[in-house]
């Protein structure tokens, strides 16, 4: 009877320990083929995707789809959060023209207007803004991101994710003629700053507390707003403040080296005096552009190679469009462009000066080879503000810059 019982004892033993074998068999997390930890898994499954292909699918997604992405796991995590992949996918997605104004809801708001087709522009509105352009102005603009200067909250602020970082005040922020731009040397956001009775210019690295005086004097110009951020450079159009133009130009392009810090000066084509006209700085794929909305109905586009060259010529009057009151002679008609492709320019357009300004406000998309124009109304948005920049959706951060 002992010799049974023991047995019955061993086989049951025997019976559970293998019916608990087969449990965490079958519950047994399965290995997945794409992970860089577990090469056994990929031995197995003959499956792996190289990190670098793996970016490179990455670059050429839309930015607003990456974020979805991020959560895959820590690799494409690590890949997305790089400084460099950020402003190399920042480069691949479309160009368009960042708007401050009030939405339907009658909350203040930026929308970019973006060309999707030959004959289609699209109008997308972001996140709703703490402050109404009452208080506050788009001032300038660099990798996606907007610094908004203002009485309450100056800010920089990134509209397709919501992140911001505040500025500080000092009383004068909407008095300032401001630059925006990335230093390569320290993978920092920067912000350059000066009026036109200062002498002297100031530079803040955003997400610090205060400026720093740049040693050296500035140009005596009357700067105008909106300059350039164009290969390590920034550009301003500028009028002398010298009566005597026999020494001075008139009318000049005031360069400031980002690396170096110091201005230089550069001439502007045979033009009438800048004054009289609406001209704006824009980068024509790469190279310095200008394009200049004249008395007689024509947007004219220069480009420097060496030598300023009118490469274009666009007849605006012909746009059927646009109402028959608009009138192309007001200096502040055209608000900002921006190129798109070789051939192509996204203008924004309107018949009335005022910064909240109830007249209609337009985007037009011009072939500047066959002069073909594609205009949409700017519905959905009023008190539209002057301003107006170049804009590319991006996932930077501006409130520290993202690993290297």
């Amino acid at each position: 009877m002992k010799k049974t019982g023991k047995r019955k004892r061993a086989v049951m033993m025997k019976t559970a320990e293998t019916k608990k074998k087969m449990f965490l068999r079958k519950n047994k997390k399965k290995k997945t083929p794409l992970a860089n930890s577990q090469p056994m898994a990929r031995e197995k499954y003959g499956f792996y995707i190289p990190v670098d292909i793996v970016s490179e699918i990455l670059l050429n997604l839309p930015a607003r789809s990456l974020g979805k992405f991020r959560c895959v796991s820590k690799s494409w995590l690590s890949i997305t959060s790089n400084t460099a992949f950020i402003r190399a996918n920042a480069q691949r997605n479309p160009h368009s023209l960042i708007i401050e104004g009030m939405n339907r809801s009658g909350r203040y708001c930026l929308a970019s207007a973006e060309a999707i087709s030959e004959s289609s522009i699209r109008l997308r509105e972001y996140l709703p803004l703490q402050f109404s352009s009452d208080y506050s102005l788009a001032q300038a603009s660099c990798d996606g991101l907007i610094c908004r200067y203002h009485k309450i909250r100056p800010c920089v602020i990134n509209p397709l994710t919501g992140q911001s970082v505040p500025l500080p005040r000092d009383g004068d922020e909407l008095n300032c003629k401001l630059g925006f731009y990335f230093h390569h040397s320290t993978s920092k956001y920067r912000l350059i700053r000066f009026t036109d009775t200062m002498h002297e210019s100031e530079v803040l690295v955003v997400g610090e507390h205060s400026w720093r005086r740049i040693p050296g004097s500035l140009p005596a110009f009357f700067y105008l707003p909106y300059p350039l951020d164009l290969n390590g450079n920034i550009y301003w159009l500028a009028h002398s403040l010298n009566e005597d133009t026999s020494e001075v130009p008139p009318d000049t392009v005031v360069i400031f080296d980002e690396e170096k810090e110091v201005y230089s000066v550069i001439s502007l084509p045979p033009l009438e005096k800048l004054h009289d006209l609406e001209a704006h700085l824009l980068d024509f794929n790469g190279k310095l552009g200008l394009w200049v909305a004249r008395k007689n109905n024509t947007i004219d586009v220069w480009i420097m190679e060496n030598v300023w060259i009118k490469r274009h010529s666009i007849n605006y009057a012909q746009i059927h469009a646009c109402p028959s009151q608009f009138n192309p002679r007001w200096r502040a008609s055209v608000y900002g462009a921006v190129t798109i492709g070789d051939e192509e320019l996204l203008i924004k357009l309107s018949k009335c000066r005022a910064s909240e300004c109830k007249a209609p406000h337009y985007i037009v998309r011009c072939n500047l080879k066959s002069g073909a124009c594609v205009v949409r109304n700017l519905m959905g948005l009023s008190h539209l503000s002057f301003s107006t920049f170049p804009y590319t959706e991006t996932l930077a951060n501006p409130q520290s810059p993202a690993s290297t």
